[in-house]
């Protein structure tokens, strides 16, 4: 693997470019505001293979268009480094007949009852999934799954049950009927979260024919007289113009819109108090990328939302946050809304269960409410997060604390009677041993229920987490066939361009099936590197931008700057502070001289590497050059950019 990043390519190399592969090229029509229109670029490249997106699914295609006999690989990524949402986190991965369900004696599955699963999952909700591409997915899963096993992820440590098997009923959604989820876990050394992404990247890096720019975002696709997609135009961080020439075509693997409120707002009003964990890179433009030569979208399923009753705002952010929960409802805790009252069966199978209930709750909050021993009892149980919450772990600042609960609830500011009500009716339910008024039941029953222990609220500490709907990923997309060739709305073939991941639309209906984000990433980028190495490139198509093209409003970015404030008058010193990041605290030392600040040091972080390292590097100058926190946060870092600035402004407070 060649990274060339937002570096200059060799003089070499740029003067073979410039007389390379740029006949018969035109740029697509409607021209993205703000992007460059002439055809002079900073920097051309060209390859047989030209792929838009460096999450899972476009390494994944890379690394199978090298396999397939693909000489040259662009692979084109926006933020600084390739990943994407695998980068950030361990994930569950699902398919049938695999190695570790033989291995465990699980030998009755099939890829026609996996399909049958995501399908029902996928109908569930008012949902109703693309069954071609489910089918597509299943019969190619095991395949993808056991590509990455085999390349590496065999040798990492995996989630179990307690009998110690890898393959396990999923934690937190409805189970498969049959058992087929796979939960890979980084290792000590693991400088990423997700396995799978690890080996990949590894792999990745063998690879001398694959071309990597990262800081890169994708403007608009390039098409030739013959009506073929043949490459593709982007901008780097910096300012300068790239345009990357293909021969066979581009794959398309931008993912979805979730960090985009706007194109939701535009399909849905079922946003209450939203959050999303998703990338900044998550915005959609890749799909109008598309409709400017044509594509067509799964417009029914642009406003459908899946969202998760786990959303962890992050400090000074209304509209970004993280995905978690103590899971201590399974082990003894309760969740109240604002009223200070429960409103649902907390051990229900189904994280849908509890996302309905919240959002009908006043403003969809809710709050967990445990101790000490219910926190403690989380150890070993699927949904475990003990070490995030424990003393010293990553999410204990997120807690609210007190020594009883009319103190809790005054820090809540929920009525304390109501809050108080509510546990001693809840204790009283453990003591009678029967299923509660919401259908609770207080027996632990492995494979039955999701009871993993049985505890009453009580003791000498209280603690409580305020949670509210977040979303993921999204639903809507880009039309494709069978192959993953991007079609029109009317089913015409787009010839050269092919689509993979969460860019595609409807394909798993409204409600995902366990374990099929994470290797329906790859296994598309298996389908699609295929593909597009296989299959003979069509021509004649005429070339016109989608009748119900995104306008470009929805794209346009609020201002980049952080809310803060204007440091004056300080008092000469060392200061320390903290805020909550992407992952786990920031921590800051600040030193002050003569009334200003003179200098920042990060101490101590978890943040992503990469994506987050331009904040880390740049901010400190930033807030030190303006002597303030209003400053402009770092480009695809904006979390982390908020994070650092609000530990300052701690710091000095």
């Amino acid at each position: 693997m060649k990274k060339t990043g937002m570096k200059h390519l060799a003089a070499a190399l740029c003067a073979l470019m410039a007389c390379t592969a740029l006949n018969g090229c035109s740029t697509a029509p409607k021209e993205p505001a703000d992007q460059p229109s002439n055809t002079e670029f900073d920097v051309t490249d060209s390859a047989e293979v030209v792929i838009v997106g460096g999450g899972g699914t476009g390494i994944s295609a890379a690394l199978t268009a090298v396999e397939e006999g693909a000489e040259s690989v662009i692979l084109v990524e926006k933020l600084p480094e390739l990943g994407g949402f695998m980068r950030m986190k361990t994930g569950q991965f699902s398919a049938a007949n695999t190695t570790l369900q033989k291995e465990q004696g699980l030998t009755e599955d099939s890829v026609e009852r996996y399909t049958e699963e995501i399908l029902k999952f996928g109908n569930s909700n008012g949902g109703h999934p693309i069954e071609y591409l489910v089918e597509s997915y299943a019969k190619n899963a095991t395949e993808a799954w056991e590509w990455i096993y085999q390349m590496g992820v065999k040798d990492y440590p995996f989630m179990t049950d307690s009998e110690g098997n890898k393959v396990i009923v999923n934690p937190g959604h409805m189970p498969y009927e049959y058992n087929r989820t796979y939960v890979p876990l980084p290792k000590e050394d693991s400088k990423l979260g997700n396995p799978a992404i690890e080996v990949m990247l590894n792999e990745l890096a063998k690879k001398d024919q694959i071309r990597v720019y990262t800081s890169v975002a994708g403007t608009r696709l390039i098409t030739n007289e013959k009506g073929q997609v043949c490459g593709a135009e982007g901008i780097g961080t910096d300012g300068r113009t790239y345009q990357f020439q293909s021969q066979r075509g581009v794959i398309m693997s931008t993912g979805g819109y979730a960090a985009n409120p706007k194109l939701f707002e535009a399909y849905s009003t079922d946003l209450q108090n939203l959050i999303s964990a998703a990338l900044s890179s998550d915005d959609g433009y890749g799909l109008r990328m598309m409709q400017e030569v044509g594509a067509g979208i799964t417009e029914e399923a642009m406003g459908w939302i899946e969202t998760y009753p786990k959303g962890m705002i992050n400090e000074g952010s209304t509209t970004q946050g993280v995905n978690g929960s103590t899971g201590t409802y399974y082990t003894g805790g309760i969740l109240v809304n604002l009223d200070g009252k429960r409103f649902i069966n907390e051990c229900a199978w189904d994280d849908e269960v509890r996302n309905a209930g919240l959002k009908a709750q006043p403003e969809s909050y809710m709050f967990e409410i445990f101790t000490d021993k219910i926190l403690e009892d989380t150890q070993g149980t699927l949904r475990g997060a003990y070490d995030s919450f424990k003393e010293g772990g990553i999410y204990r600042s997120r807690l609210v604390e007190a020594d009883s609960l009319e103190a809790l609830a005054e820090k809540l500011q929920i009525p304390a009677d109501a809050l108080v009500k509510t546990v001693e009716d809840y204790n009283a339910a453990v003591e009678a041993g029967v299923p509660d008024e919401f259908g609770r039941e207080f027996e632990v029953k492995p494979n039955e229920n999701r009871v993993e222990a049985v505890n009453k609220i009580e003791g000498d500490h209280y603690y409580a987490l305020k949670l509210q709907p977040i979303v993921l990923s999204s639903r809507g997309g880009i039309c494709v066939n069978e192959n993953n060739q991007v079609v029109t709305d009317e089913g015409t073939v787009i010839p050269g361009l092919y689509a993979g991941g969460e860019v595609v639309g409807q394909m798993w209906g409204k409600t995902i099936a366990p374990g099929v984000g994470m290797n329906g990433a790859v296994t598309w980028g298996r389908i699609t590197g295929r593909n597009i190495m296989t299959l003979p490139l069509a021509e004649g198509y005429e070339v016109k931008p989608a009748a119900n093209m995104f306008d470009l409003s929805l794209f346009e970015k609020t201002e980049n700057k952080t809310e803060g404030q204007d440091f004056k008058d300080l008092t000469d010193g060392e200061y320390e502070g903290a805020a909550q990041g992407m992952n786990a605290e920031v921590k800051v030392k600040v030193t002050v001289e003569k009334g200003l600040i003179s200098k920042i040091e990060i101490v101590e972080h978890q943040e992503s590497e990469g994506i987050s390292d331009p904040a880390i590097e740049q901010m400190p100058t930033r807030i030190i050059e303006a002597q303030s926190s209003k400053v402009d946060a770092v480009t695809n870092a904006t979390m982390t950019s908020n994070a650092i600035c609000h530990a300052v402004e701690n710091a000095l407070q």
